[in-house]
């Protein structure tokens, strides 16, 4: 993955939380987490988890792409990736696209 992903997400959490006048400590205990461990989360030594950012953006009341950045090319035209896509899920068994629908479903409801 691309170095500066997780590094843009760390920097839009911590910017959300000083926005919100929260210290790691009071985070950390809002995610069920380590303070050391927040710390090093928010300075990009480890990654977020997508539950974890779920939970921020509730926190927060917020957007997932307010944390994650979308570059304006990549929201421009699906249709490429759509069809590349297409050919992937097919080989999925009914389980997997089950799996599949639930998490689209349950981070489609954190966008704008």
């Amino acid at each position: 993955m691309n170095r500066k992903i997780p590094d843009s997400i760390s920097r839009n959490i911590k910017k959300y939380r000083l926005l919100n006048h929260m210290t790691q400590e009071q985070l950390a205990e809002l995610l069920n987490l380590d303070t050391q461990y927040y710390a090093q989360l928010e300075r990009g030594e480890r990654n977020f988890t997508i539950e974890k950012i779920i939970c921020l953006c509730s926190i927060f009341q917020i957007g997932i792409e307010d944390i994650i950045e979308i570059s304006p090319a990549e929201k421009a035209d699906n249709t490429e990736y759509l069809q590349e896509l297409i050919p992937k899920l097919e080989n999925l068994s009914h389980s997997q696209l089950v799996l599949v629908e639930k998490f689209i479903t349950e981070i489609v409801i954190f966008i704008k």
